[in-house]
């Protein structure tokens, strides 16, 4: 019927920023335009184009999702290798400073070891709690 019909309005008529802007905050609070859903509730569950229509925003959804769970892993194996690296480089400090036959030479093989082990307990610190210590 034509109350069903609503004056358009400019944002009516915006692209979607889901094509535009693949990972942007908010993409669940979408809503599509009026003239979308101009039948009733009841015709447009039983639309074969609204099932097709929610059956890709879910892949989408689900295609997200997956990406951003993928990324955290990496992140959190990344923290792991970077103690990991910071405490390998500790090891071989200690190693050359017990090998130095010269005072300076060991001096500053020891003030190496220093850093990278303050290195490697910043960043236990920093991401205890975002990850778990395993290789």
């Amino acid at each position: 019927t034509i109350s069903s019909y609503q004056a358009l309005k400019a944002e009516d008529l915006t692209v979607s920023k889901e094509v535009t802007e693949k990972n942007r905050h908010g993409q669940g609070s979408d809503r599509l335009a009026w003239f979308w859903r101009i039948n009733s509730a009841e015709d447009s569950q039983k639309s074969e184009w609204m099932k097709e229509f929610y059956r890709v925003n879910w892949l989408k959804a689900k295609a997200c999702y997956d990406r951003w769970s993928e990324e955290l892993k990496l992140v959190q194996h990344e923290m792991c290798w970077t103690v990991q690296w910071f405490q390998n480089q500790e090891s071989e400090w200690r190693a050359r400073a017990d090998e130095s036959i010269k005072n300076e030479h060991r001096a500053y093989a020891e003030k190496q070891a220093s850093m990278w082990a303050e290195f490697a307990a910043e960043g236990i610190k920093r991401f205890e709690g975002k990850w778990s210590m395993t290789s």
